[in-house]
């Protein structure tokens, strides 16, 4: 397969593991390990620049779950950039993977782009949330790279994605994150973790998304989780040198 355009910067969004200690643990139902082994062929085949990890890495916040998941990430061929969710213990995860934001904001410029992560968790809460010196950061990363087009990654949904069990677990607050962005026009893409399903929208001119799970997904517009059978997923995200970007899923075969 050749090269992709060196115009584009392409990455791959892998969410939600849930990889345990043990890898026989089963989470809802599913073997993680599995699951996540499963899109690996997938993932090496669309040849990304990036591989964005959004969250909820590892079920329990285990060494040997973090150590397994970079193991096989690393078999993809492509830097890993992540962040950490409700279920995740940033300082154990930074170990296993050292550029997220550990300490502030996260960012990785290229292409005309740069790529912001943030960390919107707090120990004991299961909601996200940012605390006001977190959004003074996110404003000078912004400020300083205001000829860039940005993308924005999280592990919280910053708006409802209308599936009641989970969007009682957002991002608390959310209008004080969007009163930062707005200020910022050249951010053309907020994506997240966290919602175990696909979930696209707009706001104004920038694009919302929620990645799926890589190990079990809900149907959407659900009040409790609905396993959907079709499976685990991962995002892939074509940007443009331009602005604009194309997104999609990648399932196992």
């Amino acid at each position: 397969m050749s090269r992709p355009s060196p115009h584009l910067l392409r990455i791959v969004q892998v969410s939600d593991c849930h990889v345990a200690r043990d890898p026989q643990t089963a989470y809802r139902g599913q073997n993680a390990d599995r699951n996540l082994s499963s899109l690996l062929p997938a993932i090496r085949r669309w040849q990304p620049d990036l591989l964005l990890l959004t969250g909820d890495v590892s079920e329990d916040a285990s060494a040997a779950a973090y150590g397994r998941v970079a193991a096989l990430l690393s078999t993809a061929g492509a830097p890993v950039l992540a962040l950490p969710g409700n279920h995740d213990d940033p300082a154990l995860m930074r170990r296993y993977f050292p550029l997220g934001p550990w300490a502030g904001p996260h960012v990785h410029a290229g292409r005309n782009w740069q790529l912001i992560l943030l960390d919107s968790t707090e120990p004991g809460c299961i909601p996200g949330v940012f605390s006001s010196s977190d959004l003074e950061h996110l404003e000078r990363c912004l400020a300083k790279g205001a000829d860039r087009n940005t993308l924005l990654a999280l592990h919280h949904q910053p708006v409802a994605v209308d599936s009641l069990w989970i969007d009682r677990y957002a991002l608390e607050r959310p209008e004080e994150f969007w009163a930062v962005v707005d200020r910022h026009p050249q951010v053309r893409c907020v994506t997240w973790g966290h919602v175990h399903q696909d979930f696209s929208a707009g706001r104004g001119e920038v694009t919302l998304l929620g990645s799926p799970s890589s190990v079990a997904n809900s149907l959407p517009g659900r009040e409790a989780f609905t396993l959907d059978l079709g499976g685990p997923a991962c995002r892939w995200l074509e940007l443009n040198a331009a602005g604009t970007l194309a997104t999609g899923l990648l399932r196992a075969t």
